[in-house]
This record gives C-alpha cells, structure tokens and sequence, in this order.
C-alpha cells in the first residue's frame, strides 16, 4: 500500500476502465471543506508459509531500488515466472514483484504473523493485494490488519496515481472519467494523523482537463482522485491496487486484535465543533479555528493535536479546579462538561493542529 499512504472486510475487486458516464464535480465535494477517515479489514499478501511481504515506495515500476545493503535489512522475495500477471520476476532476475512492484521480506520478522517493517520510514508498507490475485507461491494472511485511510466529508475513498509527478496530474481523458478529480478550496479539518499544511491545491493542464476541472487538491504533492466504481458510496475501495498504481491514501494500519475502539470518533468530532464554536464556549477566547491565543497568552490550544492529552487536560481542570492559577474562564467552563462532552470535545479539539 502506498502511503503517502483507517467497515468489514471489503471485496478488493479490480475493475477494468468502464464508460464515461458518471462523473464528479468540485460541487460533489459541498461546501463543507474537510476531509474524514475510514476503516477497513484487510488481509496482506505472504509467502506459502505465512511470512510477510512488502513494497518498496522509492522502487520503480518493475525495478528495484533497494541496493545490496538495503537488501540485508530487506530480502528479496524470490520465486519462478507464471502465467498469472499479478505475480511475475523482475526481468533477468528470479526477484518476485506484485503487479509491478517488487517484493521484500523485513529480516526482523521472525514468525509468522509478524508486520514489524509495516511503515518504516513511511517507505515500506504491507501489500493489501485485492483477493483472489495470489498465486501458488503467495497467499493471505492468516491475521487482519485494520487500515485507516483517507477519505472526503461523506466517507468516499480518495486515490493516488503512481504516474503522476510531483505536483503534476497526468490523467486526463478517459483516465479521468474513471478517476474523477478531488477538489475542496482548502482543508480546513483533516483526520488525525494528518497535517492540513500537507494538503495543496494544483493547477490541472487547462487544454486537456474536463471543462472547469481546473484545479485538483495534492496531498504531499500527490494529486488526489475518486474511482468511479465506488458508486460515491462511503466504504467502497475498488480502486486499491487497480493495474498497480492506484492507491489508497494509508493514514495508519494495525493489526485487528490490537486495535481498541476509538472513543474519537467522526461523529463525537462534529458533536466536538458545536460545543467548541458555542458562543459561551471554546470560540470566543481560542478563535474558532484554535490558533488564537486566549487574552494574550501563549496557549494556542490547536497546537496539541492529541486527543487524548487534551481530554486529560480537560478532566484536570474540571475535576481539580484552579490549584495552578489557571484562567477563571477556562475552569468554569470545563466545570460544566461531562465526560461524554469532553471526549467529543478533545476529538475536534485534536483536528485542528496544522
């Protein structure tokens, strides 16, 4: 999975270009400029006996950029050719690649089910292949892994394109009848995990973009799309992987039985903002954004990012009182939350860090 890439286990089919009916527009965006994260259970590509493998992001399309040295820290995959075009050797090599993409072991991985080189560097990631694309020298893991990723406001998946360059969209036509262009003016609110500052607005190629699709929202520089096959329907992902270049936006993955349930979740987010923008609440000293500092003091409240630290914060203040010369205003209103109103609280709280 791509990361530059978190609802059941879905059905990762790959779907061949379809008609160019169903298109997208920035309107289809509203006018609500956040983006949300989802869920999915998803199994990850291994060898026969249940050993993990990996891609490389700095690998080209059917190359390998991991030198000698890289290899020791990450052994190739090796195998034979076979008829099957999801799993084919790196040309001259007996190295065994993922529709294109090169396959790696983690040397720290010592059984089975171990994922310890998933993420490192943000370069290395577990490989969510589509079921049913295995062969006889891979399988699927016996454990699942929950996978975070990115979406728009209404839990639509959004993509990458491997052919695209730095700040650059090269779909267009009828790759972009397929894959209609993401765009919002500005992130105001992004999920936990990612940093507004990430997100950038590009300029598409105006000779050669659908009619007033001129402008296309990048996530660190990778410009952003939907897959028409997901219908505009919030869970679908049958884009992952579709001819190996395309990708879900990966915000984080853990296994399934280490994964506790979130109590900061989308819908105590928006519960969060109508506390926080109440006018005898948080707005009116922190800004409605959070970046104000409250009469001159330098405790601007979005810099915490962390949900969880500022719930405990909160609780603090509510349940202790002023024993640190605290600001009156901000103790009496904490005074008044519940617990539920702190969670939700914290959770929007945590996505306004830019």
């Amino acid at each position: 999975m791509k990361n530059l890439t978190k609802i059941g286990l879905l059905s990762l089919t790959t779907l061949a270009v379809i008609g160019c009916g169903d298109t997208y527009s920035s309107k289809d965006s509203g006018s609500t400029n956040s983006l949300k994260s989802l869920d999915r259970t998803v199994k990850f590509l291994t060898d026969t006996d249940g050993m993990s493998l990996y891609t490389f992001d700095k690998d080209g399309l059917n190359k390998s950029n991991c030198d000698a040295e890289c290899q020791k820290v990450w052994p190739l995959f090796i195998g034979a050719d076979t008829t099957n075009d999801n799993i084919k050797i790196l040309e001259g090599t007996d190295h065994l690649a993922y529709r294109k993409h090169p396959l790696y072991y983690f040397v720290n991985d010592k059984t089975i089910g171990d994922v310890k080189g998933d993420n490192i560097k943000n370069v290395w990631h577990l490989l969510y292949a589509p079921t049913g694309s295995n062969d006889s020298q891979t399988e699927f893991s016996a454990e699942t892994m929950t996978q975070t990723y990115l979406t728009d406001k209404d839990g639509r998946a959004l993509y990458t394109f491997d052919k695209d360059n730095n700040g650059t969209s090269n779909c267009y036509g009828t790759c972009e009848d397929t894959w209609p262009v993401y765009y919002i003016p500005s992130v105001v609110t992004a999920p936990t995990g990612l940093n507004k500052v990430d997100f950038s607005t590009i300029s598409r190629d105006v000779n050669r973009s659908k009619e007033g699709i001129l402008k296309q929202t990048a996530y660190k520089g990778s410009p952003l799309y939907y897959f028409t096959p997901d219908a505009k329907k919030s869970g679908e992902t049958k884009g992952d992987w579709v001819k190996g270049v395309w990708h879900l936006v990966e915000i984080s993955a853990k296994k399934t039985s280490e994964v506790k349930p979130s109590l900061y979740t989308a819908e105590a987010v928006e519960k969060g903002k109508a506390i926080f923008t109440s006018p005898s609440k948080c707005s009116r000293c922190h800004g409605v954004d959070g970046q104000t500092k409250p009469l001159g003091v330098d405790n601007i409240i979005a810099r915490y990012g962390d949900a969880e630290l500022i719930t405990k914060k909160l609780k603090d203040m509510r349940d202790n009182g002023n024993p640190n010369n605290r600001d009156g205003a901000m103790v009496a209103v904490a005074s008044g939350l519940s617990d539920e109103a702190i969670i939700n609280l914290s959770a929007f709280v945590a996505t306004l860090k830019k």
